[in-house]
């Protein structure tokens, strides 16, 4: 029997795999490109290199390393701690952003996009793959995801629309969104948020806790849910469903309920079967298409 390694030994092997883990077939100078194949490539802290293109190796940019273009056919990229990039395009592969990293648009096929916290990007583009980032992420356009969802923390800032096809999209308090937020089947969940324009989804959830939309919020067969101070600026509308003959999966009543400090500035249009819940203290205009229910409690 082998006697057992002493407990530094451990710890140097330990240590020396988490080395090991961004281990580079290349690392690049400063000012030089990487042309690879399939090497990964990595960018020591500082140095500020040019173009990176990889068929299929990894990226790793070391805290506040700089370079201009990345481009990988199914690598993975990744940021640390205050590095810089331009253009980050993969065909597959993940891209993951540390805390005050900076970037230009992120273009995936199918990768997930991770942001830290404090991260500033120009847009995001993937084709399936999710979106999620810390506290005070910053986008200067849009984020724009197949099927993918967007959950991003407090005080983020998205300078164009969210557009989902079947993900759902969370935002944390004290987040401001300039555009539309458009998803398919995914839920839509806010607090404490602003959005400049329409909140539209076909059948998810939409649920907002002390949150502004400027313009309509739209649904199809999603629940709606307003709660705290959120205010519609625009109109409330139950979509009637785009169908021929039998609507499947369309034959339950839609659930509204506006609770006691929410408000609704202009129409609530009804154009198919629904519960609209209007708490007694709330504040609603003009409703068409079903009958008010008023409740007084916490929950009707």
């Amino acid at each position: 029997m082998h006697p057992a390694l002493p407990r530094l030994t451990l710890l140097c092997i330990a240590l020396s795999a988490a080395t090991l883990s961004h281990a580079a077939d290349k690392v690049v100078g400063p000012g030089e490109d990487a042309d690879t194949s399939s090497r990964s490539v990595r960018v020591p802290g500082g140095v500020a290199a040019g173009v990176i293109d990889t068929g299929s190796g990894d990226v790793f940019l070391e805290t506040g390393a700089v370079t201009r273009n990345i481009d990988t056919g199914s690598g993975q990229v990744e940021l640390a701690a205050g590095a810089r990039s331009g253009r980050i395009d993969t065909g597959s592969g993940s891209v993951r952003l540390g805390d005050n990293t900076q970037a230009g648009v992120i273009d995936t096929g199918s990768g997930d996009v991770d942001l830290g916290s404090g991260a500033h990007v120009a847009a995001v583009d993937t084709g399936s793959g999710g979106v999620r980032g810390g506290d005070r992420v910053l986008v200067d356009g849009p984020i724009d995801t197949g099927s993918g969802s967007v959950t991003l923390g407090a005080a983020s800032t998205i300078r164009g629309n969210i557009d989902t096809g079947s993900g759902s999209v969370r935002l944390g308090s004290g987040s401001d969104v300039s555009g539309n937020i458009d998803t398919g089947s995914g839920d839509v969940q806010l607090e404490g948020t602003q959005v400049q324009g329409t909140v539209d989804t076909g059948s998810g959830n939409i649920t907002l806790l002390d949150s502004r939309i400027g313009a309509d919020l739209v649904t199809t067969s999603g629940r709606v849910e307003l709660s705290g101070s959120s205010v519609v600026a625009g109109d409330l509308i139950v979509r009637k469903p785009k169908c021929w003959g039998l609507c499947w999966g369309n034959d339950q009543p839609t659930r509204v309920v506006i609770g006691a400090s929410a408000s609704v500035l202009g129409e609530i249009r009804i154009e198919r079967e629904a519960e609209l819940w209007v708490h007694e203290q709330a504040h609603i205009g003009r409703v068409s298409g079903a009958p008010v229910k008023r409740y007084s409690g916490e929950r009707p």
